[in-house]
């Protein structure tokens, strides 16, 4: 997986505005990209920036020990190692198409200017910048995790409302190898493996973590409606833990 380190300048000509989302740029589910113009932001940082994509720098600079090679990892980074053409917007304005994949490992969008090339880019990690890539939009916004931490990073919208919004976030968790200590024991080589979150935005505010437990689910509801939405989740049998049936309890609770 190694790549070559080419530095060089990009220049970007903005085209003509295609509204990306549903809302003000201006406050978008709690991150405030006001004082973020186009032309400031891209005069500053530039839309893209270069990076050498060796999985010992990828490992590394997340804090893991140890040198590894190509195949030493079971398992990958990305949600699809295939580059395949999206869009990139600024300020939820489209303004190219490029190859992208996404490194879930790393919450990173990489990008190539064409599928033969060797250069690998990666997207600037800024409110302003956001890309759609197999299916999916990808927006770089602030959130409060499971441990309550404040957190950015690059959440996918699934279902959009004024109400609520759900996001998911798409990772890789590394898990270590285990060498069998005896002839019975089981040995596996170091993973990666995937792991899949939720987030709510409520009356578009900053996202938060959500479990997939039906208490914690109903929960985030207003109290005037949680009676309703358990009487949806018991008539058409909806399991939390499921991505489909989350989405349509979501987007129910939109209309209520």
């Amino acid at each position: 997986m190694m790549r070559k380190l080419v530095f060089m300048i990009i220049c970007i000509v903005l085209t003509a505005p295609s509204c990306m989302g549903q809302y003000s740029v201006a406050q978008a589910w709690g991150t405030d990209r006001s004082m973020h113009g186009t032309t400031q932001a891209l005069t500053q940082n530039n839309f893209v920036e270069n990076y050498s994509g060796t999985i010992n720098t990828k490992f590394g600079y997340n804090g893991k020990e140890g040198n590894f090679a190509e195949g030493d990892i079971e398992g990958t980074i990305y949600s699809n190692e295939n580059f395949t053409l999206g869009t990139l917007y600024v300020n939820d304005k489209e303004i190219r198409k490029m190859y992208l994949r996404y490194d879930a490992y790393n919450d990173e969008i990489e990008l190539k200017d064409a599928l033969d090339a060797e250069e690998i880019k990666a997207m600037v990690k800024h409110p302003v910048y956001s890309c759609s890539l197999d299916g999916d939009e990808y927006y770089y916004l602030g959130y409060t995790d499971e441990n309550g931490s404040e957190k950015k990073g690059y959440l996918v919208p699934v279902v959009i409302g004024d109400a609520y919004t759900l996001f998911v976030k798409h990772q890789k968790v590394y898990k270590k190898g285990k060498q069998a200590s005896t002839p019975l024991d089981a040995s596996f080589p170091p993973r990666l493996l995937d792991k899949t979150e939720y987030y709510v935005s409520v009356n578009r505010g900053s996202p938060f973590f959500m479990k997939t437990k039906k208490s914690d689910v109903i929960s985030i509801f207003s109290e005037q409606t949680q009676n309703t939405i358990k009487k949806y989740i018991k008539e058409k049998r909806i399991k939390v833990g499921d991505h489909n049936d989350l989405l349509n309890l979501f987007t129910h609770a939109n209309t209520l």
